[in-house]
């Protein structure tokens, strides 16, 4: 059901917006006005990006009775993530900016994690997983501004105090921080999906009011460091060597 919002209405809003987050297997999607959340859809796509993505687009897109034109800005999430994920994503956002002139604006994958439990009083950590055995990581103690591998133990020294954990990876870690730290670990969500676009929309149309839309140029997705990311960076530094 749409928000309270007539469906015939949409169209005439001055500033809709596309949000789209393919940084993990769990994706979602939201169309939004300033910022807030008209409709909104989130799923798993496993490793189905480049064959859902499109038609989930055009769906809740039909379903608000609205077509390409009517957006006035994308807002995509950059990572950290996974490479193929992320670059279906991160693609479909440029083609759609530069296709229709508008704004492109990017918002950090943990940005969105930790959002909904900031500020507050105690720490907060928000993660995804890097790999088997370590994580992404920001907090709010440095005001997020720095993403940072760790492993579990290095997360467990450094937990002194009653502390919020958030994000995807507390699928992979959280019981066992709650089994070491006790108390002191809060875990939400231990499940996912944990993000939602209609946070990635609130915030990227924040950035977009104080700087404007980035350089599409140079904006560039944010991978996680892996096997599939190592043997795409391998090939494609053979074509530039080769050309």
């Amino acid at each position: 059901m749409l928000n309270h919002i007539k469906q015939s209405e949409y169209a005439g809003y001055l500033n809709l917006e596309l949000s789209i987050d393919t940084s993990t297997s769990f994706s979602s999607i939201a169309l939004s006005n300033k910022g807030k959340v008209i409709e909104e859809l989130t799923w798993d796509a496993k490793r189905n990006h480049s064959v859902e993505l499109s038609p989930a687009i055009w769906s809740i897109m039909d379903q608000a009775k609205l077509k390409p034109s009517n957006l006035k800005s994308v807002f995509i999430a950059k990572g950290p993530g996974g490479f193929s994920s992320l670059r279906v994503g991160m693609s479909f956002a440029k083609a759609m900016s530069l296709t229709l002139r508008i704004p492109l604006v990017s918002i950090g994958t943990l940005d969105i994690e930790i959002n909904p439990y900031v500020p507050d009083k105690m720490p907060v950590f928000a993660m995804i997983k890097a790999s088997a055995k370590s994580v992404y990581s920001i907090n709010n103690l440095d005001g997020g501004n720095s993403v940072k591998v760790m492993n579990v133990d290095e997360i467990i020294n450094k937990t002194t105090s009653q502390t919020i954990f958030c994000g995807e990876a507390m699928s992979v870690i959280g019981t066992e921080l709650v089994s070491k730290l006790g108390n002191l670990a809060i875990v939400k969500e231990y499940n996912p999906p944990t993000r939602k676009a209609s946070i990635l929309a609130a915030l990227a149309y924040e950035k977009f009011m104080e700087f404007g839309g980035e350089d599409i140029d140079k904006l560039e997705p944010v991978y996680i460091s892996g096997a599939q990311y190592e043997s795409a960076t391998r090939q494609m530094k053979s074509k530039v060597k080769n050309q």
